[in-house]
């Protein structure tokens, strides 16, 4: 009996410690009911996101589950026919039970498509396969933003340099911007930002930067999904005014002024007329009206005036800086379950280019033009967005979407809106200098590198039409599974004409030039299955692109004449692409793959792997295929040119602290494939005999991999903050497919070999954002003083390394590190903020606003000097190139540095 005493006694210590630790245990429990009945709902899942805990509610409504550990959480309770509920900041004790009830809203919309949250936005997403970021309207009013540019360049893995836009190591073209549904993305430069969207207008941001599903296509590094506003029920709008003219007295004035309005609800005509003459609309129809201008003369030099592409926009071109953004939007609930809207969004942007660029890479401050700015290019650029949409319901479980839309974007850059063949040619004759030699000879001199008359270079026009069909459905066949298919074509008009020095050569279109008209077409087949496992979200699907270049391309192809198409090319292309309705097609497949399992009931690990590509630029395609010109250094495009492909993996965990506060870190690698780059061609002509020429070929290669991470918290409900950071490598053959064009005009010695180090890669970036929103009747003292009411502060510090240049190891004479951007600049610091201060006049809110951008007034680099590492600065020494030669990297160029200090004071009123 001895010997089983230490037996009997540990088993009864076993037992004991497992009644203590079920005592303990904690449960969630509730009942569920219909809003409108107060009946019991039997049969609707209540889970807990994050974990593998869930109940399903009885015959009378009742839930239960138990053994949650202590801590905060989100309960998620959904039936078919009703509309989701998520419950936030659920907190639950040891060994108690936390009540909660839930009361659902019958609705004929499909499970999932209306979300009800109650309490505070979740920071925590557990059903997320990949890298995104969510901003809403309300979040977006607390930033000091104007664009959604300026939103999402604060994002994690973004860097923008030169006014472009780079998502985790890709070039500027790899990014997909969607409104509404459709995308906005400019086909002939690939850059998605050619419409401008104020932030006023934006209801919902989501940045995609990795493991985006199957539904988005022609996007190998960032997708940027934007959800305009529409009205509702109740009748809204306000106007807001700032400037940095009210006090310059104190600050720094660039003449900016902007001034914004927004007003939506029911739309009056049909509510109002139609009933007055006896008839009836069926259903809700609300509208929404934004309007946005931003006129500025920034804080380089500028023109006395700007002559925009039409007479109409004189008017709008009154500062060197003019965007303008205006949006319209009608949506009809004919019945709940059917839904039409219509909208139109256009933006005119009216400038010289400083801060833009054009589909050739031609951008920035003309520094050698900065005496004649007059008879520099004034750039008009216009962009109109149209979309219908239709939204069916069939039934619980199965909706679809119906999209028609016209996207059109045009350029017009030009001198005073002159014909090209108006054109002067531009001299630099000032001063004069005699320069005497040793042997008493005296030489001329004439300029000084910068123009003194005649007009600049350049002359070109551009426009894209695109129309666009698009269909998708989404249906939920069980509780484990959501599909999603759709399939989008997309026709498209395109014409370039560029003219370079006009005067020059016998032809009358000047030194160079191309011209071309093209219709090409292309669309999409996609399917993506989202697959729900006890502890485990599986996201799979599968993307077919295809793209037609058009009939300019299959006839430049046939044509034996044209000289840039060799006998190889020809059958390549034949060989490479399919035929259907008398068109040759090219297409690709991107299979993706993203898998989201929580590890504990505070930790969700995810993980996706996928294939992603985007159909060539237009200019790398289209560029001279039918036209030459007198100039010596010509590049022309490829017909043969195949997608560009990434395979991008991805790798994150996050973490949940409380319900106010979590930690998320990732990891990615990408492999980008096919970048174009231009290539010596040979070629025997029987016309021009043995030829060499420049071309874009798919030959370059590029990796990124980095490490993400975002810390967020909830300090109060006052208080509030994230900490961003990230470590990033960017490296490739080269920056640019230019680069052998630059070798063989002379303005660059050699292409590297190997990878190196890609212009816009920045290793480092930390930032950190902080909101103080202090509401009506907080009541909150500081030592004893009652703190005032209705105001808050936003802060946002960013820390940056430097830019990459090319560092000069001999300044005497003149030799570069082998590496093209081997070096980095000192990083830099900057902090912006922003204050409001709310009161009510006349049953009107009223709000008094200050923003001010880089408080610290950081000199940021945009040109460094290869010298010190750091912009020129009085007394540093610099190359030999820089002296007396403005075209390259000037040493006292105004745009060396980026914008300096702003504040701006504006007035809000809201109704």
């Amino acid at each position: 009996m001895k010997s089983y005493k230490p037996v009997i006694i540990l088993s009864l210590v076993f037992l004991w410690c497992v009644t203590a630790a079920w005592a303990q245990s904690s449960l969630i429990r509730g009942r569920i009911t219909d809003k409108r009945t107060k009946e019991p709902l039997p049969g609707v899942n209540v889970s807990v996101p994050g974990t593998y805990k869930g109940a399903v509610t009885d015959i009378d409504g009742v839930y239960e589950i138990r053994d949650l550990a202590p801590g905060d959480y989100d309960l998620k309770a959904s039936i078919i026919g009703y509309t989701v509920q998520v419950r936030t900041g659920v907190h639950v004790e040891e060994g108690k039970t936390t009540q909660i009830d839930f009361s659902l809203e019958a609705t004929v919309l499909a499970l999932g498509q209306s979300v009800e949250v109650i309490g505070k936005k979740p920071l925590f997403e557990t059903d997320i396969t990949a890298s995104q970021q969510h901003i809403s309207s309300e979040e977006i009013e607390q930033k000091v933003v104007e664009s959604v540019t300026d939103l999402v360049g604060e994002q994690l893995g973004v860097v923008v340099q030169d006014n472009k836009i780079h998502i985790r190591g890709g070039r500027a073209d790899e990014s997909l911007y969607i409104i509404d549904g459709q995308s906005i993305k400019d086909p002939l430069s690939g850059y998605s930002n050619t419409l401008y969207v104020n932030a006023a207008a934006v209801k919902d941001l989501k940045v995609i930067t990795g493991g985006f599903d199957a539904e988005y296509g022609q996007a190998m590094s960032g997708v940027v999904d934007i959800e305009t506003k529409e009205g509702d029920d109740h009748y809204a709008g306000g106007v807001s005014v700032k400037s940095d003219n009210v006090a310059k007295g104190l600050f720094p004035s660039f003449n900016t002024d902007i001034v914004q309005f927004t007003l939506g609800g029911p739309e009056p005509l049909t509510r109002r007329l139609l009933p007055a003459i006896g008839l009836r609309l069926p259903g809700k129809l609300n509208f929404f009206l934004s309007g946005y201008g931003n006129i500025s003369d920034t804080y380089l030099p500028h023109a006395d005036q700007l002559y925009p592409a039409k007479a109409l926009y004189k008017k709008f071109a009154p500062r060197q800086e003019n965007d303008w953004h205006l949006m319209g939007k009608l949506s009809w609930e004919i019945r709940p379950g059917r839904k039409v809207s219509l909208s139109h969004d256009r933006s005119v942007n009216i400038n010289q280019g400083y801060f833009t660029s054009l589909a050739t890479d031609i951008g920035g401050f003309p520094y050698n033009y900065s005496r004649m700015l007059d008879h520099y290019n004034t750039l008009t650029k216009e962009a109109n967005l149209t979309t219908v949409q239709w939204i069916h319901t069939l039934n619980s479980r199965t909706f679809y979407r119906m999209t028609l839309s016209r996207f059109f974007t045009s350029i017009h850059s030009a001198v005073q809106n002159k014909h090209w063949s108006a054109y002067q040619e531009g001299l630099d004759l000032l001063p004069i200098l005699y320069i005497p030699d040793s042997e008493g000879n005296v030489k001329t001199r004439y300029g000084d590198g910068f123009y003194d008359t005649g007009d600049a270079e350049g002359w070109y026009d551009y426009f894209s039409d695109n129309w666009t069909i698009k269909t998708d459905l989404t249906t939920q066949p069980n509780d484990k599974h959501s599909i999603k298919a759709g399939l989008e074509a997309r026709y498209t008009d395109m014409q370039v004409v560029d003219i370079n020095a006009p005067w020059y050569g016998e032809s009358g279109l000047g030194r160079n030039h191309d011209y071309f008209r093209v219709y090409p077409n292309d669309g999409a087949l996609y399917l993506q299955d989202r697959i729900t496992y006890d502890g485990m979200i599986v996201n799979i699907g599968l993307r077919y692109d295809y793209w037609f270049p058009g009939k300019f391309v299959d006839d430049a192809i046939k044509d034996s004449n044209t000289v840039t198409i060799t006998d190889a090319a020809r059958a390549k292309y034949q060989d490479e692409t399919f035929e259907l309705w008398g068109l040759r097609g090219k297409s690709h497949l991107s299979p993706r793959l993203g898998i989201s399992h929580p590890v504990t009931d505070n930790d969700v690990l995810y993980l996706h792997y996928g294939h992603f590509s985007q159909q060539p630029k237009g200019q790398y395609v289209y560029a001279k295929l039918r036209s030459t010109s007198e100039a010596t250094y010509q590049l022309f495009g490829n017909p043969n040119l195949r997608p560009t492909t990434t395979v991008a993996y991805e790798l994150g965990i996050k973490h949940r602290f409380n319900a106010n506060q979590t930690l998320e870190i990732k990891a990615y690698y990408k492999d980008m494939f096919d970048y174009p780059t231009a290539a010596t061609v040979r070629k025997f002509s029987p016309r021009y005999g043995n030829i060499n020429f420049l071309m874009y070929v798919n030959m370059d290669y590029a990796r990124a991999r980095g490490i993400e991470m975002r810390f967020r918290r909830r300090y109060s409900q006052f208080l509030s903050g994230n900490i961003d950071f990230t470590y990033a490598l960017a490296t490739g053959k080269s920056s640019t497919p230019n680069t052998n064009l630059l070798v063989a005009a002379g303005k660059v010695s050699e292409k590297p070999l190997g990878e190196s180090r890609l212009s816009w890669d920045r290793p480092c970036r930390l930032s950190t954002d902080l909101y103080f929103d202090m509401p009506e009747k907080a009541n909150i003292r500081l030592a004893g003083v009652r703190l005032p009411e209705r105001w808050g502060l936003t802060l946002r510090w960013e820390y940056e390394s430097g830019k990459r240049y090319r560092r000069i190891i001999d300044v005497a004479n003149n030799v570069y590190e082998k590496d093209e951007y081997g070096s980095l600049s000192d990083p830099w610091m900057r902090l912006d903020l922003k204050w409001y201060k709310e009161f009510e006049l006349f049953k009107t809110h009223l709000a008094l606003l200050i923003e001010a951008e880089n408080v610290s007034n950081t000199k940021v680099p945009r040109i460094i000097n290869p010298v010190t590492g750091r912009p020129y600065q009085p007394g540093d020494v610099i190359p030999v190139s820089w002296y007396d030669d403005p075209d390259d990297l000037p040493a006292t160029n105004p745009a060396r540095f980026d914008w300096p200090r702003r504040v701006m004071t504006g007035l809000e009123i809201r109704f």
